[in-house]
């Protein structure tokens, strides 16, 4: 059998994996072994993620949590004759655009996930609320994003627009 020493090729190598796994154990972010698992350790985005391949057709109005429901957005200028003037806080220009009546019956953090990089609003009293945090949501599933919302029991305005795409799927859920 074959010595190995510190001189001999097959040692570099060896070494050179052993250091690569290491580094990929220490640099790698939950959020990033989760992508290569398709799993999500967010309990929310994986409820979201058990019926993300059944959507219903999307409604006028929703409740707490919702979907998936498949949106079909109206071109900009129809969706603003149906519902008059309406404000993104995005930079691009928006070509299609859906509003719905979202009623929140328990006050709660709210999970909003799509499947593009469509921009999603939830508006109280006409003003476009931040979110709490903002995620790639689980790609590997098809959720692109996930937004994290607080909200006071309540009714709002879920605006969802795109650039480029008339469809949406989206979500929404709480712990």
């Amino acid at each position: 059998m074959p010595r190995l020493s510190c001189f001999s090729p097959h040692f570099s190598v060896s070494a050179t994996a052993i250091g690569l796994v290491a580094m990929l154990c220490v640099f790698a972010t939950p959020e990033a072994m989760a992508q290569a698992a398709c799993e999500s350790d967010n309990p929310v985005i994986s409820a979201m993620q058990q019926k993300w391949n059944t959507p219903t057709p999307a409604g006028a109005e929703a409740t707490d949590g919702f979907g998936p429901v498949q949106a079909a957005l109206l071109p900009i200028a129809q969706a603003q004759a149906q519902f008059g003037p309406l404000s993104f806080k995005s930079k691009k220009q928006m070509q299609y655009a859906l509003q719905l009546r979202w009623h929140v019956s328990v006050e709660g953090d709210y999970w909003l996930a799509a499947d593009s990089g469509a921009w999603i609003d939830v508006v109280d009293g006409g003003r476009a609320l931040e979110p709490l945090t903002f995620n790639h949501g689980l790609r590997c599933a098809g959720i692109h994003k996930a937004l994290k919302f607080h909200l006071r029991a309540g009714d709002y305005l879920l605006r969802v627009a795109s650039d480029e795409t008339p469809g949406v799927k989206i979500a929404a859920g709480r712990p």
